[in-house]
Formats: structure tokens, sequence, C-alpha cells
């Protein structure tokens, strides 16, 4: 009897660009571990303040991810 399907999950990378001002802060990135990229960015978007830029930038590999221990559905600053 198979069990349950496995979801697989990815470390994405995204930015967050704060709003500009007359003091440019610098963009901020998190580390998320999600099934796909849509669901990274809505993850950081419930982080992020509302007027900020949210991009997708990157990938970790598994490797680095595990060395972070990410867990999934965890946004954390890298």
């Amino acid at each position: 009897m198979p069990g349950r399907p496995r979801r697989r999950y990815t470390a994405f990378l995204v930015a967050v660009t704060p709003e500009r001002s007359r003091k440019a802060p610098r963009p901020v990135v998190y580390a998320v571990m999600k099934p796909n990229a849509e669901e990274a960015l809505e993850a950081v978007r419930g982080v992020a303040d509302a007027r900020a830029a949210v991009a997708l930038v990157g990938s970790l590999s598994t490797r680095i991810a595990k060395a972070l221990k990410l867990k999934p559905d965890e946004p954390r600053t890298v």
C-alpha cells in the first residue's frame, strides 16, 4: 500500500525592497522553503511591509538549506 504523496520543497530567495524615501534603505533577502515560487512570494509578503516591493531573486541548494536549518513555511532573513 503506497503512502501519501510527499510535497517537494525548494528553498527560494526573496528580496524585499522598502518604499523609496530620502534615505535609501537596503533590501532585505529572505530564504523560505515552499513547493513553488508563488507560495514563497506570498509567505514573504505576509512578513513584509505592504508598500514594499517583493521579488524572487534565486534559490538555494539542498545542502545550503540544510546547513541553514531552514524549515518549511518559515521565512528567515539571510
